[in-house]
């Protein structure tokens, strides 16, 4: 399997147990430009039937989308279609779906643990630069009651992998949802801003490294 087909085609590896185990400050990931990420997303999209056999219906904008890398790592979050802002004002408890968030060599983690391999929903990814299987998550917005709303990320089933809170924000962004990550020592940080409007964030990290 050639990993270096999504987010870090080009690049030498760089060893992610290193990374994690160095105590240096914060360091954010490279966002990749727009051409590159659409790149990727138009793999991901040519394997349309898998791309859409998601626990919940989903409409992903494979124009849209953000990408991250970090050597071998990478992610990219798609939004929905139709994602608005009057939608995520009252997004209801059982919730509706914001986007798909792909990860390479990454899953989400829950108290302190990697999601199990069991709950989560991998997709074979090929192009001309190799073929690799990659994590697809649904990316969700539910209230929680009253004023509050959390973000939730489901993997093989409508069972959330994780959920975290939403807090309103008020930022200018360029696109539907955007994502930053952070080395943490335990993993990397992934944050995800909704329409400038909330953001929620959670960890992730390598399986292999556990």
């Amino acid at each position: 399997m050639k990993c270096k087909l999504f987010f870090g085609a080009g690049l030498g590896a760089l060893s992610l147990a290193a990374l994690l185990l160095n105590a240096a400050p914060a360091v954010a990931q490279e966002q990749l430009p727009r051409e590159e990420a659409l790149k990727y997303a138009f793999a991901v999209a040519a394997n349309l039937g898998e791309m859409l056999k998601t626990p919940v219906p989903t409409d992903p904008d494979i124009k849209r989308p953000v990408a991250l890398r970090e050597g071998d790592y990478g992610g990219m979050v798609l939004p929905e279609a139709k994602l608005a802002a009057v939608a995520l004002q009252k997004p209801g408890t059982e919730g509706i779906p914001v986007g798909q968030l792909w990860l390479l060599k990454l899953v989400p983690m829950k108290d302190g643990q990697p999601v199990p391999a069991g709950s989560l929903r991998f997709v074979d990814v090929t192009s001309e630069e190799g073929s690799a299987q990659v994590l697809c998550c649904v990316l969700m917005v539910r209230s929680t009651g009253g004023e509050g709303r959390e973000l939730v990320v489901l993997g093989k089933d409508k069972t959330p992998l994780l959920t975290a809170p939403l807090k309103s924000i008020t930022k200018t962004q360029h696109n539907p949802i955007e994502m930053t990550a952070e080395r943490k020592e335990d993993g990397g940080l992934i944050t995800l801003r909704l329409l400038g409007k909330y953001e929620a964030s959670f960890m992730v990290t390598d399986p292999d490294q556990f």
